[in-house]
């Protein structure tokens, strides 16, 4: 959570915004208005135009995590239930084929099946740790019938959506061999708490984004999305 300048005393130095951490984002959004209204005045001193940019990006840096906070809930409770019954096969493919690896004798067939393994921990991880802040994309889409006639429109659609997914399996790939994905194999078969994940980078570890009391709204977020997800999954299961 950014850090907010302290207010100032003189009424000349702008919009006071010490008491705004937390805040709703109209209450953000009509701070910076008057920060940007306030900006625009030719005569400011340097000191006191200093103090509010500064103050106008962190109220931005807010705005927009608050975005991305609501987007997470949104998709969550959208895309919860598909992402669940793919968990659940794509952890069935997992066991079935790691049973297939060990019962294996020939050379070829355990290169093979240790190279299908690999490909289902991705699958697994993938569904795990897919961003909530993002439309999902299915793994296991349902298939287009050949004999269906499709527009040129849809054909570009599902073209767009096979890369999406592939860029996101890349990016899955990459972070489990780098060690950087918030929820590893090891915590998704141990069926360790999953933690929450609204965005993806190669660089991301469990300690890029630590919940601090300025960062309360974000803990909030993350406990409501897990909550609800934990009471729809022992609905299912």
């Amino acid at each position: 959570m950014p850090k907010y300048p302290p207010r100032q005393s003189n009424s000349s130095s702008g919009v006071d915004v010490s008491g705004l951490i937390g805040a709703g984002s109209a209450k953000l959004k009509k701070k910076i208005r008057d920060i940007e209204r306030l900006l625009r005045k030719q005569e400011l001193p340097s000191d006191v135009r200093l103090e509010n940019e500064r103050a106008l990006n962190a109220l931005k840096m807010d705005l927009e995590d608050k975005k991305v906070d609501l987007r997470a809930q949104k998709y969550a409770k959208k895309y919860h239930m598909i992402r669940f019954f793919e968990k659940k096969k794509a952890l069935r493919n997992y066991k079935r084929v790691k049973n297939e690896l060990e019962a294996a004798t020939d050379k070829k067939e355990i290169k093979k099946l240790k190279k299908k393994l690999h490909h289902c921990e991705i699958d697994l991880a993938y569904v795990v740790n897919f961003p909530k802040a993002e439309k999902y994309i299915s793994l296991f889409p349902n298939p287009v019938d050949p004999n269906e006639k499709l527009s040129e429109e849809t054909k570009k659609g599902l073209l767009h959506t096979e890369q999406e997914r592939l860029a996101y399996k890349k990016l899955i790939s990459e972070m489990a061999e780098a060690g950087t994905l918030p929820n590893t194999l090891e915590d998704i078969l141990a069926g360790r708490p999953a933690v929450n994940v609204t965005t993806l980078s190669k660089t991301q570890n469990d300690e890029s984004n630590p919940v601090t009391d300025d960062a309360s709204h974000h803990k909030t977020t993350t406990q409501a999305i897990n909550n609800q997800e934990q009471q729809e999954e022992e609905f299912f299961e």
